[in-house]
Parts: structure tokens; sequence; C-alpha cells
């Protein structure tokens, strides 16, 4: 039985009794060095650890000049004090290389196990105990850990020889729950590529197996059924200009994930604002979108045709589109979710790359696949179902996901505040 004492910490309690309590700047000291490099190695801080980045491929955000980056050497300790809320923003450097000043980078002390104070740092986030000493405008904008704060934050100290232990039975434990998670993570990605290949097939090759097909000039539909016809969208669907609404004033943003949902909504789903509404903002200025309307979003290249279950108004950059004849707007739905539809659509951008949203022009000008409208109800009815068993499947697993993700947190916890012992199998 271990010997507790009260920590005096409110969100760690009890530690063993003969457990010290420390200051970071007791067991570590900040590394504010400059490189002074040519041509460094750059590295980044990730969830999954330290990594190197390939600046070559001009992806993400580059530095003018990595020449008084922050060296960093194996074993040293990088936390990110810029993003105290969304994870476990700290890891130990496997390799040497530079990175941003803008990280803290902190050198262990001797008797100070890195390894063992990466695990103690993972659970300040987690905890949102470094969240709670944050700084800022608020608690969305530059809300950050100063160093000063970091450097007399509490460092709970074991011996060096324990922390070693629990450091390498930690190891072993999250190396067998990671193992578990990827596993997890890899039937979840297979449910997500099956799903899409059942919607891709019954948009384009209809329900019955032994149809005879017909070939088509088409690049992006080669094959579709005898009876199906194909037509430029825009002799099916035009363009909604009209503003504001006369049933639903309600602002909405198109999601990829969700489709065009009220803003709100959005906002508590991602934590992120699209548009910026105050008293003064007009929304009868804004464009009309009526439930059963499609959306084309500014990141159409991704695939951003959405459509909407809701009555409101979208910001005017949008592309709002209805059907201009009879049809099963579900079947279009999913047929605008598709892999090849999205690279037809993509190959009428030419600057991609800028966020350079389809033309309803571009699309106009596509030909789609056109199904009687019996067809079009029976694949949607059968594409609703099918998707629905996937998705529950999908839903189970991410709960159990979510759950080893929260024992490996609990577990972590648990041993670099005391309250278990590693014992000797």
């Amino acid at each position: 039985m271990i010997e507790m004492k009260d920590s005096g910490i409110g969100w760690i309690w009890k530690i063993p009794k003969h457990w010290e309590i420390m200051k970071v700047k007791d067991g570590f000291y900040r590394k504010k060095a400059k490189a002074l490099q040519e041509e460094p190695v750059v590295l980044s801080l990730a969830r999954d650890g330290v990594k190197i980045r390939d600046i070559s491929t001009n992806e993400g955000q580059l530095a003018a000049s990595y020449y008084e980056y922050n060296p960093v050497t194996i074993n040293d300790m990088l936390l990110n004090p810029m993003d105290i809320q969304s994870g476990a923003n700290c890891s130990i450097s496997k390799v040497n290389g530079v990175i941003s000043p803008a990280y803290i980078n902190l050198r262990y002390k001797k008797g100070f196990n890195p390894k063992f104070y990466d695990y103690y740092f993972k659970y300040q986030y987690w905890s949102y105990a470094f969240f709670t000493f944050g700084k800022g405008v608020s608690y969305e904008n530059r809300w950050t850990l100063n160093e000063d704060t970091l450097m007399n934050f509490p460092l709970l100290v074991p011996a060096k020889s324990e922390q070693d232990i629990i450091a390498d039975y930690l190891d072993k434990k999250c190396a067998e729950i990671d193992e578990i998670t990827s596993n997890l993570q890899n039937q979840i990605d297979i449910l997500e590529n099956y799903k899409k290949s059942v919607i891709a097939e019954a948009v384009t090759k209809g329900l019955n197996p032994n149809v005879e097909m017909k070939q088509t000039k088409v690049l992006w539909i080669t094959n579709v059924p005898m009876s199906w016809g194909l037509k430029k969208g825009k002799y099916l669907f035009k363009i909604r200009n009209s503003k504001g609404n006369k049933t639903n004033l309600e602002l909405l943003s198109p999601t990829q994930k969700y489709g065009v949902i009220p803003q709100e909504m959005y906002e508590k789903l991602t934590k992120q604002i699209t548009v910026k509404v105050n008293e003064k903002t007009n929304l009868k200025s804004f464009k009309t979108i009526h439930k059963g309307d499609f959306c084309i979003s500014l990141r159409s290249f991704e695939g951003g045709f959405e459509f909407c279950n809701y009555e409101g108004v979208v910001s005017p950059a949008y592309t709002v589109f209805f059907p201009k004849v009879e049809c099963c707007r579900q079947y279009y739905k999913y047929l605008f979710k598709i892999d090849v539809f999205i690279y037809e659509m993509n190959s009428y951008a030419l600057s991609l790359r800028d966020g350079k949203p389809i033309s309803f022009e571009d699309f106009g000008q596509t030909y789609l696949p056109v199904p009687s409208i019996k067809e079009q109800k029976e694949i949607a009815d059968y594409l609703d179902k099918k998707c629905a068993e996937i998705d529950d499947i999908i839903k189970i697993k991410k709960e159990q996901l979510t759950t080893i993700e929260e024992y490996k947190k609990s577990l972590i916890y648990e041993y670099v505040t005391g309250k278990k012992a590693v014992v000797d199998d």
C-alpha cells in the first residue's frame, strides 16, 4: 500500500509521501539559442511527435529564414504554448534539428527523465491544467501559456530510478494501446472506403448487377446503364440568386462533413467561426437557400458540393443552385460526393491551391447521369439504408476508439501522479 499525502495541487490531489514537489525550472531549463545554420533540418511539433518538415514542397506556413530558429537535440522536450486546449501538444524530439522559437524547448537537468515528464506534461494538456493558467485576449484568441508561468508550474518529482521504471512501463503499455488504436482506426478507414465504393457503384451503375451497360463519351463516367440518359448540369439545375429568406433568416454554413447547417451548430461542432455576425449584419442581403438546395462552397476543390437540410441564408460568396426539372435530390446529393465527380470538377479549376471555387458555369457544362425518377429514388433509398448501417458500425468503432484513448489518459494520470505503482509481473 502506497502511503499518500495531499499535494496541495487541486487537479493532482494526493501523491506518494516520498515524492517531492518542485517547479519546472528546477528540472528543466529553456533553450533559447539560435541555430545560425544556413540549411538546417527544420522540425515541426505534431500530435504524434516531432517531425522533420519537407520545406521543399512549399506546403504550410514557411519562414523567410530558418537561420535564427531554435536548435533542438535528441531528448529535448518541445511544447506548444499557443494551443493549450486541443490536445497533448508536447513531445520529446528523437532527431536533431531546428524549430520555431515560438515553441518552448526544454532541456532536462540531472535526475530528471525526459520520457517520464513527457507523459506528465501530456496530462497537463489533457486535464486543461495548462489552459487554466493561460493568458490572452480571449479563450479563442491568443490564449497562451507564457514562459514564466510554465517555468513556475508544479512538477512532481519521484526518485530518478522510479521515474525510469514508470516511463518504461508506460512506454510498454501505451505501445500496446496504440496498436489497438491503430487497428481500430484501420477498421474505420476500411469502412469509410467501403461506404464510398458502395455510393459510387450505386449512383453510376444502378442497383442491378446484371444490367446492360453502354459506353459514353464522358471521361469521368465512361459507362452507364443502357436506359440512363446524360445531360449537362445546366439543363438539370439553375442558380438561385435571390436574397434573404421569407421562411427563415438564420445564417447557415456549408460544411463538407455535415452539409449546409446553421452557423451556430457549426461553431459548436468545430469551434470555428466562418462569418462574423453582429447586430449590424443585414442577413436580408445574404443569399437565399432553401431546404433541398445545393451550395458550392469555397472549398469546392475538396468536394464541397453541399446539400442543405435547412431554411436560411448563406454568405454571398457561395453559389446556391437547385433542380429545374423533376428529380430525386437525394440521388444527386450522393452523386456530388463521389471521387470521380470531384476530380472532374477539379479539372476546371486552374488555381486550386489558392482555394479557387468551382463556378456554376463549369458545373453547368458537366454531363451528369440521369436515371429515371423511379430509379433515382430507389438508389437514394438504398443508399440511405446502406450508409446508415455502415455509419452505425463506424460509430461503434469510434466509441471504442474514444474509450481506449480515455483509458490511456487515465493510465498515464495514475502513474505520473503516483496513484498506482509499477509492480513486477
